[in-house]
């Protein structure tokens, strides 16, 4: 690992820590941040998208509230399409949620928060 990447891990960690707020990944992160907890949702989502701008304080809510044990990212697809093709992403958005670092269940569309929510707590089990 070079040293750019041992500082962007460095930092990923310290963001990620108990963090209240989503944290933005990229297809070199996306490992790391599906791995660091248990349970981990990931918003894909493109700047254009007005549907995903109507669902992102839902994301938000979600990550002041489980933040502690859930890590909350936002992945914009446009930028990370490694990412997006791998998982199939053909809508946006698209809420993955994973488990020990292997996908679990996914929403499609801007879906109310009570609605990712209650996806989340199934994952979670």
């Amino acid at each position: 690992m070079d040293e750019i990447e041992k500082i962007k891990k460095e930092k990923l960690e310290k963001m990620m820590k108990n963090s209240k707020k989503p944290v933005e990944i990229t297809e070199n992160s996306f490992n790391d941040f599906i791995t660091r907890k248990k349970y981990a949702v990931i918003d894909c989502w493109a700047a254009w998208c007005m549907p995903c701008r109507i669902i992102a304080p839902s994301i938000e809510k979600i990550a002041e509230e489980y933040g502690d044990r859930v890590s909350v990212g936002k992945l914009d697809v446009d930028g990370n399409r490694g990412v997006a093709s791998k998982f199939g992403i053909m809508s946006i958005p698209t809420v993955l949620f994973f488990r020990d670092g292997q996908l679990a269940d996914k929403v499609v569309g801007a879906v109310p928060k009570h609605v990712l929510e209650e996806k989340l707590k199934q994952v979670m089990g």
